[in-house]
């Protein structure tokens, strides 16, 4: 049965996690591993794992249900339902939290499985998703107490997370507040916090500047070593083997998406006869560049968007797509194209949610 491909390059995935392992750990910072666009794909949760990552995050507790197959630690990156507090303590060693409601029903199923579940108590410093609000100190207060005290529970440390919903920027004074929740918390009881987990791998560009706020020691981490980027400047680290490309968006060969041509021909550029709107009730408007050779490829939208994908071969262009086609301008190609052959896509980190999301993408690994 055909299916478009997604070529994942697991070598470079383990590359790239011993880089960033090895160069956080210079400032004192451990790694968590976020596998959450992979959909709980083993295979690439084992990549970075052989790059010496041992703790792996997913947001969703049936992904989680899937790596512990490789006898890592697990995290649940998405705070707990209480619908599904059950399997959070089967599948997750640690989890992110907030609401002292999830935390004594975490604490009542820990006792029930006979575990110790770690709860990354979460504080949300301006970003606006997850987690209390920074200046609701006792209230922060109280709940690490609550974790203390509830059988079944251990701090694993204090989270915030940055840039995902707000936009907002990690930044050295955010940073030092957030350091200063922390010592304030630990002078007030007789706890030692051991992780501060200052956010994601939007947080490298306060290491790249030489400006990281010295105690935080801990970040959750999937772009770096997915893309070797960071995205708050969209820019590539030299440390990492990836290929760049004048799109706007971080792209690598990393991931490709190969889809199978099946039509090929000439046609003009602008459709013949009046216009409504496309597919998604879209208007479109069309300018005249003559008859071109184009190809119709067998995924769409429903795949991958056309946005977040681009050709590697950079004389072919999108036209654009349906739900199950993608039409491409080849005009200008040196390549011998014909029906039945493939043409590769580089994927942005949308398109790669996208594709490891989809049924209709099957996975192949490069070693």
């Amino acid at each position: 049965m055909y299916m478009p491909t997604l070529e994942i390059n697991l070598k470079k995935l383990t590359d790239n996690a011993r880089i960033e392992k090895a160069l956080l750990a210079t400032h004192g910072i451990e790694v968590m591993a976020v596998n959450k666009v992979f959909d709980g794909c083993i295979e690439t949760a084992q990549a970075v794992i052989d790059g010496g990552i041992n703790v792996i995050a997913e947001s969703r507790t049936y992904n989680l249900k899937k790596i512990r197959a490789t006898g890592c630690t697990t995290c649940l990156l998405r705070s707990p339902c209480l619908s599904e507090i059950e399997d959070v303590v089967r599948y997750a060693d640690i989890s992110l939290n907030s609401e002292p409601a999830v935390m004594q029903a975490l604490s009542d199923e820990a006792q029930r499985q006979g575990k110790t579940h770690q709860v990354l108590l979460m504080i949300d410093m301006g970003d606006l998703r997850e987690g209390i609000w920074f200046a609701h100190y006792e209230q922060i207060l109280s709940t690490v107490k609550l974790i203390e005290e509830l059988p079944g529970l251990a701090l694993y440390g204090l989270g915030t997370n940055f840039n995902c919903y707000g936009t907002v920027l990690p930044t050295v004074k955010n940073g030092e507040d957030f350091l200063a929740i922390a010592a304030r918390i630990e002078a007030d009881t007789d706890t030692k916090i051991k992780h501060l987990s200052a956010g994601n791998c939007t947080s490298y560009h306060l290491l790249d500047k030489g400006i990281w706020p010295v105690g935080l020691n801990h970040l959750r981490i999937g772009g770096l070593h997915e893309f070797g980027i960071e995205y708050v400047d969209m820019k590539y680290l030299d440390a990492f083997h990836h290929s760049q490309k004048d799109v706007g968006k971080a792209c690598s060969d990393m991931y490709l998406l190969h889809a199978e041509i099946i039509e090929l021909n000439s046609k003009p550029t602008v459709p013949v006869g009046e216009l409504g709107v496309d597919a998604f009730l879209q208007p479109k408007s069309f300018t005249d560049h003559g008859t071109r050779k184009r190809a119709l490829l067998a995924f769409g939208r429903q795949d991958v968007p056309a946005e977040n994908c681009v050709p590697q071969d950079e004389a072919i262009n999108v036209l654009g797509q349906t739900s199950d086609h993608t039409l491409v301008d080849i005009e200008d190609s040196q390549q011998p194209l014909k029906v039945g052959d493939t043409i590769s896509f580089e994927l942005d980190y949308t398109g790669l949610l996208m594709a490891c999301q989809t049924r209709g993408v099957q996975r192949h690994f490069k070693y």
